[in-house]
């Protein structure tokens, strides 16, 4: 056996006596305990809602472990523990009361420390980055958004239909993938929009990642929508799945056959008509953040009102290229799928360039030069971690034409010009306030 290998603490054994369950196990043990290919064993999942877990519970979870399984404990890409070879029945020993040797004893003692919670690896097992808590790159708040999935969805996850109780949901703060967003059934990226002359929390909604065969395919974006209004995008993706499904239909099939037209279509609304802030102050702000995305000294700086409302609407012009870029590439037209994300992000770079120069003529080469000139050889695009990338995807495509006409290429650039488009309104919020 090799250094890393695993060895059984003990062999399967059987309860005896009437037993009394504890309460609760019977739906932990359907959530969190699946059967080992060895016979005779259990593999057990302990959830850490958020991955967190106090140094009293860390100590108290390694004599656990060392009680039931030994010294091997596994930690899992969804922010779980994992323990194996739990014993459980002989074969052919049926046990009247249906639960394995030693689970009811092993979930008696992760209750006491207060690491029994259920729903591993469903919908209510939502993976979040750090976010804006610790992480300087950190846009949005992905725990407080996954705190709140979690709690909504836990409260109702008993009448559940089952084909939405096992998706899952994973959420970034940023664009960067910490929180595997990409991979996720349906995941969410941080961002931001300026609505109403203030800073609002936003995410990227991206649907039909495939976490199965090993990431086997990547979601695509479909739209901003504002923090506050992310759960009620969840009820309406999961309540069209549930009522529009074919047989037997998985999600990641369902959102392939359907359509993302289709799917924006049904948040669109959730996009628009941002409350004022003196309406809704709690729409600007983040969950489980108090503090506001406000515009530090607002107002109007060199640029004259019209400008700035010229350069929003060309934003947004380009935010719906991109995603007829997505529609094209569902349709295999690879070409005009290519052409779109292009233009889009030659959109969103006339639209910064509004701002110095309002009359900017509309031809692509003057306008990428003029964007390099006044925002990349400025710093004003730059991220502060990131630097000069998200121009560069404007700059690279601009230089070499179209991309080949397959549909791996096409999807990485479109999701290069969502992060460029992104990166632009970043920009002209920036500069509204300098």
């Amino acid at each position: 056996m090799p250094a890393y290998g695993e060895k059984p603490l003990k062999p399967p054994s059987t309860l005896s006596g009437e037993k009394i369950l504890p309460e609760g196990f019977a739906e932990w043990q359907r959530s969190n305990v699946k059967a080992q290919k060895q016979p005779g064993y259990a593999i057990v999942t302990v959830a850490l809602p958020l991955g967190d877990l106090s140094s009293d519970q860390t100590r108290k979870l390694a004599d656990v472990v060392r009680l039931y399984v030994g010294d091997s404990i596994r930690t899992t890409v969804e922010q779980n523990f994992v323990l194996r070879w739990v014993s459980e029945v002989e074969q052919n020993f049926i046990l009247r009361w249906g639960s394995e040797a030693d689970l009811p004893d092993l979930y008696a003692d992760l209750l006491e420390i207060g690491l029994a919670d259920t729903g591993a690896n469903t919908i209510v097992d939502v993976t979040a980055c750090p976010g804006t808590d610790t992480c300087k790159l950190g846009i949005s708040a992905s725990r407080g958004l996954a705190e709140e999935l979690r709690t909504r969805l836990a409260a109702k996850s008993y009448e559940m239909d089952e084909a939405v109780r096992n998706l899952r949901i994973k959420v970034s703060g940023c664009f960067n993938s910490c929180g595997q967003h990409h991979v996720a059934d349906i995941g969410f990226f941080g961002n931001s929009r300026t609505l109403n002359g203030y800073k609002v929390p936003h995410f990227q909604v991206i649907l039909g990642g495939q976490w199965a065969e090993n990431a086997g395919a990547f979601g695509m974006t479909i739209g901003a929508v504002p923090s506050k209004r992310i759960p009620e995008v969840v009820d309406r993706i999961t309540d069209h799945f549930v009522h529009s499904r074919e047989q037997g239909e998985n999600f990641c099939d369902f959102i392939a056959r359907i359509g993302k037209k289709e799917l924006r279509s049904l948040i669109e609304n959730l996009m628009k008509n941002a409350p004022s802030f003196e309406e809704n102050p709690d729409f600007y702000r983040d969950w489980g953040d108090p503090r506001e995305f406000t515009m530090l000294d607002r107002g109007i700086g060199e640029c004259a009102g019209e400008v700035i409302s010229a350069s929003q609407f060309d934003l947004a012009d380009a935010e719906r290229e991109v995603f007829e870029a997505q529609l094209e590439l569902e349709k295999k037209n690879y070409a005009q799928a290519d052409e779109l994300a292009y233009r889009s992000m030659v959109g969103a770079s006339r639209a910064l360039i509004k701002q110095q120069y309002h009359d900017v003529p509309e031809r692509a080469e003057i306008i990428v030069e003029e964007f390099t000139l006044r925002f990349l050889d400025t710093e004003l695009f730059y991220d502060k971690y990131a630097r000069g990338k998200f121009a560069r995807y404007l700059l690279q495509r601009h230089q070499q034409g179209p991309v080949h006409a397959d549909a791996d290429s096409v999807h990485q650039l479109i999701d290069q010009a969502q992060l460029f488009i992104d990166a632009a309104h970043a920009c002209y919020a920036r500069c509204a306030v300098e």
